[in-house]
């Protein structure tokens, strides 16, 4: 394998062990013990924490090393309104674009959801709301913004720690994906928008409640 391939498959490792929470906001990490774990030399590791700090997933302090990211209030803001911008400015062509084969698709990733919530689960939640809302932007057509979106969607997530969804939250979350899903089948432009909307500001305001208040 090619050091320029070497070095990617580390960086996906080590993304997937933050996306699995192997890896915590605010743990330290060793070049060591992953070098050991993922059965590589330090070198890909270095490399891929640098690209990881240079992306804003890692911190890095000198004579210290690596941190995993722990996000600010300021940073949420931003990114929770450039999130907004994508998915809600997208909807528009996703409605354009809409096939009978989508809307089985975006109610497939509903329901998936949905069962991850009934059981409890917690990263394995987060991929799968992820997935629920990039479709949404796949529906466009535009796959690159649809990328683009993973990437904000995961500078926010794997930048504090997941929690599962308490008290009316987790009824309130598929309900809300549901109605989502009925204005897009509609074919309802501005309720689906609306609903959207709301929904993004109703999940902010739940985070914010727990890791900056």
């Amino acid at each position: 394998m090619s050091e320029r391939n070497l070095n990617n498959v580390v960086y996906q490792k080590i993304k997937q062990m933050m996306l699995n929470y192997e890896i915590t906001p605010g743990q330290r990490l060793t070049f060591v013990d992953l070098a050991e774990k993922l059965g590589v030399s330090r070198t890909p590791v270095n490399n891929a924490l640098s690209l990881l700090s240079k992306e804003g997933f890692l911190d890095f302090t000198p004579n210290q090393g690596y941190t995993v990211h722990q996000i600010t209030k300021e940073e949420a803001d931003q990114l929770y309104e450039v999130r907004e911008i994508l998915e809600v400015g997208a909807l528009e062509k996703a409605i354009l674009h809409l096939t009978p084969a989508k809307i089985k698709e975006l109610e497939k990733r509903e329901s998936l959801f949905k069962q991850s919530v009934d059981e409890k689960q917690n990263r394995g939640r987060f991929f799968l709301d992820q997935e629920f809302h990039a479709y949404i932007v796949e529906m466009s057509e535009n796959h690159y913004l649809a990328e683009y979106f993973r990437e904000v969607y995961q500078r926010i997530f794997l930048r504090h720690r997941i929690s599962p969804l308490k008290g009316d939250r987790a009824v309130q979350v598929p309900a809300e994906h549901h109605d989502i899903v009925e204005a897009i089948c509609r074919r309802d432009m501005e309720g689906a928008k609306n609903l959207l909307s709301n929904h993004i500001q109703h999940g902010k305001q739940y985070i914010y409640s727990f890791i900056f208040d």
